[in-house]
Parts: structure tokens; sequence; C-alpha cells
């Protein structure tokens, strides 16, 4: 007896099926090809074991069929290009959206902010008003309208407003698993006292941050595949990180460490105040304006691959002075008002500090 003719229609129905349930819920676009060696090493094992099992039946339809089912439902759930052609062709994409506004008063002489977003970027600004606002764009994607507006539904974006030792603490949540992200995309803006020392503490992915008119205690920003921007920021602590993004803006804090990947770092630094900026890229220009007070001495390290260093500060004594890497500092650096230590690298980028 042999298998039915159409077992391997059959398989690659259910495969077809089970696969649309199961990577709808999958976040894989990243992934794809992954799946896919996935896919077919467990069905070369599946399709091995039942030959062994039963060798009166040719099962390499069923599984054939099956793995076929699946791959396609990858490809049609993932929106996966492949020869110019696109699988959202195929698979149109549908979006729901909603603005959901968080406001109070807020009188305590400090905030945290603790931030924890997703596919989208976060701002945060100040004014005059002892009060916040936090506006939270969410959009949500489907095969149909029906479903994108279902998804919207399932995501519940959650502030939780509490006071602890004198500091108003505002913690933004969201209940979506990290399977499901794909599915969404959140904006966050938020609106601060200026008058409150603003504690920051924002993670994101796949967006920017963007600070402006901040007068901060301790800044702690974490994002990726996006970039960092301070308009006029001043804190005590700043401690920023991203991956191919570009950091710019003005910004001074005494102690300050600026990491990014596979981009710029592009900062106007005031120098009112002694401090230590360390700053780290990889495939980025460093570019730094500093200030031409005569009360403001430079203790430099700075270091890069494959490009040169252009260093156009007067009164400087070099202990080393090549084309990719300088140290140097100002003569009766000791006797300054203001002392600022900069220790700077990159690859594969020029770097450049001047007034």
């Amino acid at each position: 007896m042999s298998a039915p003719k159409n077992l391997g229609f059959g398989g690659f129905l259910v495969g077809l099926g089970a696969g649309w349930l199961a990577f709808r819920e999958l976040e894989v676009t990243g992934n794809v090809f992954a799946w896919i060696m996935i896919i077919g090493g467990s069905a070369v094992v599946a399709s091995s074991l039942l030959n062994r099992w039963n060798r009166r039946w040719r099962l390499g339809g069923l599984v054939g069929g099956a793995v076929g089912g699946l791959v396609l439902a990858l490809f049609i759930t993932s929106n996966f290009v492949l020869f110019g052609v696109s699988s959202s062709d195929y698979n149109g994409s549908y979006w729901a959206e909603e603005t959901m506004d968080f406001s109070g008063s807020l009188t305590a002489g400090s905030v945290l902010l603790d931030v924890d977003n997703f596919n989208g970027p976060i701002k945060v600004t100040t004014w005059e008003r002892n009060e916040y606002s936090i506006s939270v764009l969410v959009k949500a994607k489907g095969s149909t309208v029906a479903e994108a507006e279902r998804n919207l539904d399932r995501l519940e974006p959650d502030l939780d407003e509490s006071v602890l030792g004198g500091r108003f603490r505002l913690v933004f949540r969201h209940n979506v698993a990290p399977t499901r992200t794909s599915l969404y995309s959140v904006q966050v803006e938020a609106i601060l006292p200026e008058n409150a020392v603003i504690d920051l503490q924002l993670d994101s992915s796949n967006g920017g941050i963007h600070l402006g008119d901040i007068e901060g205690g301790t800044l702690e920003l974490d994002t990726s595949n996006g970039g960092i921007v301070f308009d006029d920021v001043r804190a005590r602590v700043i401690e920023a990180s991203t991956s191919n993004g570009a950091v710019a803006g003005r910004v001074e804090a005494p102690d300050t460490t600026i990491r990014t990947s596979n981009g710029a770092i592009n900062l106007d630094l005031p120098c009112t105040e002694t401090g230590r900026y360390v700053l780290r890229t990889n495939n980025g220009f460093v570019g730094l304006e500093v200030s031409h007070s005569s009360d403001v001495g430079y203790d430099l390290d700075l270091s890069t691959s494959n490009a040169g260093i252009d260093l156009d500060l007067p009164d400087l004594d070099y202990s080393e002075d090549q084309k990719t890497s300088k140290e140097a500092r100002t003569r009766d650096f000791g006797s300054k008002a203001v002392k600022i230590t900069i220790n700077a690298s990159t690859s594969n980028g020029a770097m450049v500090v001047d007034y």
C-alpha cells in the first residue's frame, strides 16, 4: 500500500495553517534565516524517524509539504523581502492608533521619570507649570482593520505615580510580551516642571531619545537603532548608550559617559564647571566644540584609527602627538578654575576638537 497521492498537499495545508498561527505570535522578522534552518533541520530529523518507524509508508511527501507550508507562512508573516518583493505585498498590513494622555500636579522639588519603551522615540522637555504631562501615541498592526484594532485594545500602558523620600516618581510600563512587540509602535512625549531637579531612566529600542531644556540630576539613557539628542541639557551625571545612532547637541555634566556604535558624536560642551567626559564610538566622526575661556583648562586623551585628529586648542603641552593618537594638557592646568577632562575614542572616523 502506498501513501495517498494528496498526502503532500495535506501536509502543506497543515504546515501553512500552523505556521500562520505560530509565527504571527512570534517576533521573527529579524531572524528569518534562523527559523528556516530550524524548520529544515527539524524536517530532516522528523522524516528520518518516521521512515525508520514505518517503511511501508513513504512519508517524505507529508513532511516536505508541511515544511513548504511552514516556510511560506514564515515568509508571509515576517515581511521578508526576496528579489525585491516583500511579503507585506501579500500580507497587507493595517494600522490602528490611539493617543493616551496622562497628567497631574507635581509639587515635589525633584522627579524621577522611568520609561521602558519599544519601537518608538522618547522625548522629554520642560515647561513653567508645576505639573506633568505624558502623551503616548500607540500604533498597532494587523492583517485586517479589525485585527489591528484588537491588537491596539490588547496594549495597556500603565503610569504609576508615587512619592518616595521626597521625590516624585513616574514609572511608565506596558503589558506587551517580547514576542509581540513587532506588532506595535509606541511614541512617548513627556513634559516636566522646569524648576524641578529631574532624574531620568529611559530605556527604548528601535527609537531615539530627545531631551530639551533639562536641569537634571542623574540621566540614564539606553536605546538602540536610534540617536540621542541633547538640546541644552545640564545634569550631575549622564550615562547614555545607543547603537546605530548618532549623539548630538549641547550638554554639560561633571560626570558624563556616552557610548554609541555606527554613529557620530557631535557635542557642544559649555565647560562652565569641572567635569570628565568619556566618549566612545565605532565607525563615526567625533566633533567637540569647547569653551575658549582662559579660566578653562583641558586634559585630553584622544584616539582613532584609519583617520586623523584635528586638535585646535592653544597652550597645550603634548605627551603624545601622533596622527591617530594625541595626549595633551593645557599649561598650568592645575591652576585653572574649571578643569575639563576628555577621553574620546573612535574607529573609522576622524576627530575634531576646537572652539
